[in-house]
């Protein structure tokens, strides 16, 4: 694109530098219509390059008309939305079975979309459980965990 515009500024800068330099007669007249026809055709070139190509992208480009990813603005993106999830994740624990956790989910970047790969739960505090009822209390967090990110079992991890 640089190049494109590098090129029809320098076009327009001879044309005006040769219509200043030109006479008055009818030979200034047909040359600077000439260069008047030079500029619309500089301008024109990307046309031609879609027509013979059929994308505006040149030969010597490195994308070949696709499109490449902005692949730091893309993981930031998704670690923003992983760390949401968890947070989502540590409220609901509390609100339902009224234990305080800390949530960290883990995540691929597969088909162009977001899939969580491990969810890693450490219970901070079992709150009014006893010590034999939490371990139907860590089978319970596992289930909401699967239900809420639909992940399968084996990629929840709890720690106490």
């Amino acid at each position: 694109m640089d190049a494109y515009i590098l090129s029809v500024c320098g076009a327009v800068i001879i044309s005006s530098l040769v219509t200043i330099l030109l006479p008055d007669g009818k030979t200034g007249k047909f040359i600077n219509g000439v260069l008047k026809l030079f500029c619309l055709l500089v301008i024109l070139v990307p046309l031609f390059v879609f027509f013979k190509n059929g994308s505006f992208e040149t030969a010597g480009s490195a994308a070949e008309g696709e499109i490449s990813l902005d692949e730091e603005f893309i993981g930031g993106f998704y670690d923003e939305f992983a760390n949401e999830e968890a947070r989502a994740v540590e409220k609901k624990i509390e609100e339902e079975l009224s234990v305080t956790v800390t949530a960290q989910i883990e995540w691929d970047f597969v088909d162009y979309a977001y899939e969580v790969s491990k969810v890693k739960i450490k219970i901070e505090n079992f709150g009014m459980y006893g010590k034999d009822e939490h371990i139907l209390v860590i089978s319970k967090i596992e289930e909401s965990v699967c239900a809420l990110l639909n992940v399968r079992a084996e990629a929840v991890e709890i720690y106490e």
